[in-house]
């Protein structure tokens, strides 16, 4: 929905992606999954980070999602979500049975589409619409390739800053800031698009709101944390995770830096000073 596509450039590769990071290969099913439920720019790397290094919950990274997807099916040989699902399945599994996925609401509604074409016709219908037969048989889909699934869901407040860092993110292809990593650059500036980020504002709030009726539906617990409290009190805040996901571990120092910088705050007050101008002329 939000259009970025042909803007995008190619992001730098992500090392716990890779084959290193892999667990010892697993032929049974997953014994639990964490599902990081979540929208781009809202932390999710970070927090993902927190729960892989703090150790046992598995390695929640975007497999089902289009950017991480097409690299995954390749080395795995899976071209299909349910061969994927089976992949990560015995790659990604830590040896005492936890699997750990990041999932974005196009991604459940990629993974159903694809089992089920018929649910296309749901595309683009806002959650105020969507009948609850619509989230049960997505939630079928989730529990059948995430078995017994803990969710965090994280979202983020301020959507104007999450628009604007997906802008940067999109047309840079820095995703992720790791000092000494590849990419570890200044990036360029992008062009400012007012409608682009009110569509991408818009489409957050679409994401979320799908998710939280999903959740509903399923009658699950969610763990709930925002970008907010994560960045500005992460040890607190990834502690509490860890304990509700019954991990007695500390939380470790990030690796990861904030990316907000001069160029995404000058657009950020550039969209505020032209909307309060429109509005004036109104």
């Amino acid at each position: 929905m939000t259009g970025n596509a042909g803007r995008a450039r190619a992001a730098a590769p992500y090392d716990l992606a890779s084959e290193e990071h892999d667990y010892p290969e697993r032929k049974d099913p997953p014994r639990r999954t964490v599902l990081i439920c979540t929208h781009p720019r809202s932390g999710s790397t970070l927090l993902g980070e927190a729960l892989y290094f703090a150790g046992g919950l598995g390695c929640p990274l975007e497999y089902f999602h289009a950017g991480f997807r097409p690299s995954f099916a390749a080395r795995w040989d899976a071209p299909d979500f349910d061969s994927l699902a089976t992949a990560v399945q015995r790659h990604r599994v830590t040896p005492d049975g936890t699997l750990g996925v990041k999932l974005f609401w196009r991604d459940i509604e990629e993974i159903g589409r694809d089992a089920d074409p018929a649910l296309e016709r749901f595309a683009n219908v806002p959650p105020a619409d969507a009948p609850t037969d619509y989230y049960e048989t997505l939630a079928c889909h989730v529990r059948r390739l995430f078995p017994n699934p803990d969710i965090v869901h994280l979202w983020r407040e301020d959507r104007l800053r999450q628009a604007v860092s997906a802008v940067l993110a999109v047309d840079t292809g820095r995703w992720r800031l790791i000092p000494g990593a590849a990419g570890d650059d200044v990036p360029a500036p992008a062009p400012f698009d007012a409608d682009r980020i009110e569509r991408i504002m818009s489409y957050s709030d679409y994401c979320h709101g799908h998710f939280r009726n999903l959740f509903e539906v399923m009658g699950a617990t969610t763990h709930t944390l925002t970008y907010e409290a994560l960045t500005v009190d992460y040890e607190d805040s990834v502690r509490a995770v860890l304990r509700r996901l019954g991990s007695y571990a500390e939380p470790g120092p990030p690796r990861l830096r904030r990316q907000t910088n001069s160029l995404s705050e000058a657009m950020v007050l550039r969209y505020l000073r032209e909307r309060a101008a429109r509005q004036v002329t109104r």
